[in-house]
């Protein structure tokens, strides 16, 4: 129990001040090459710490289409989406879009995993949904391809999609036993080659921004809020499972928004002052629900 919430802990630390830090990857350098710079630095040292403690790095070509399917979801296409969110929105509310990967970690272990949810799960996912809805409300409801914050929010559910489905690959790889280390390192490889590609497809020019505050956000986002913040998530996940796991998705948004306010004077409105609170307590319901796995 103190193990898991110790991980819980130290996740958010690493990663809430991430969606904030993002905004000074933004501007000379285009979002997909800022992308890449992180992930591709994270790959580097995450292989460099496998090479000196002579860890395995020889895989079949089956495993390395599973690190591929890792990489693409978990390391590149999130990451991807959630950066050109990061274009059109304060990144609090890219954040509280984050907190769907809750729902989405409950319905795909359940169709996936075959996962029995607890009713209490489910009714925890529908107040998160709620929450969500009321947050977001007036976007939903009165969507429009011309406003940028609508595209914005679009954005990030569709990055949110796909770091669930990230996880329900990371759960398919732990359950074959496949090398922690050597999974991250592999699919962030194959995560920053492809979206390199699509930066280049984008029309993207190779630049780097020479300044310390790019610098720095970099390194931190690398070190910290990819190597370290994804080696305790997906411990967790481990643990107790991506369902349960997700709430992580739901506490972080309460410190994001208070550094949006704080740094970017983000405006609480009434539906995001109600809403929250749902969410908030839909989290909370779920933390002490167990799943059970159907055989």
């Amino acid at each position: 129990m103190f193990k898991n919430a110790l991980l819980f802990v130290s996740t958010l630390l690493c990663w809430s001040p991430t969606w904030y830090i993002i905004k000074f990857q933004l501007g000379y350098v285009d979002p997909l090459i800022s992308v890449f710079y992180r992930i591709g630095l994270a790959c580097i040292i995450i292989f460099a710490v496998l090479f000196l403690t002579n860890q395995k790095l020889k895989f079949k070509l089956y495993d390395h289409v599973w690190f591929l399917a890792l990489g693409l979801c978990l390391f590149s296409s999130n990451y991807i989406f959630f950066y050109l969110a990061n274009t059109y929105l304060i990144s609090g509310v890219v954040c509280i879009a984050f907190s769907a990967n809750l729902i989405l970690n409950i319905i795909g272990e359940k169709i996936i995993y075959k996962t029995n949810a607890t009713y209490q799960t489910w009714i925890a996912g529908v107040l998160g949904a709620i929450g969500i809805f009321i947050i977001f409300n007036k976007e939903i409801l009165n969507f429009n391809l011309n406003n940028s914050t609508h595209i914005g929010i679009v954005l990030s559910f569709i990055a949110t999609f796909f770091w669930s489905c990230g996880n329900m690959i990371h759960v398919r790889n732990s359950k074959n036993k496949m090398p922690f280390f050597s999974t991250i390192a592999y699919g962030m490889l194959y995560g920053c080659i492809f979206t390199l590609c699509v930066a280049k497809v984008r029309g993207a020019e190779i630049l780097f921004e020479i300044s310390l505050p790019y610098i720095s956000a970099l390194l931190f986002l690398s070190v910290f809020g990819t190597v370290f913040a994804f080696y305790l998530y997906l411990n967790l996940v481990n643990n107790i499972g991506a369902g349960r796991a997700g709430y992580v998705g739901v506490f972080m948004p309460v410190l994001a928004l208070l550094i949006s306010t704080y740094f970017e004077n983000l405006e609480w409105s009434q539906s995001l002052i109600i809403g929250l609170p749902i969410l908030i307590l839909g989290s909370i319901l779920i933390i002490n629900q167990k799943n059970k796995l159907v055989i």
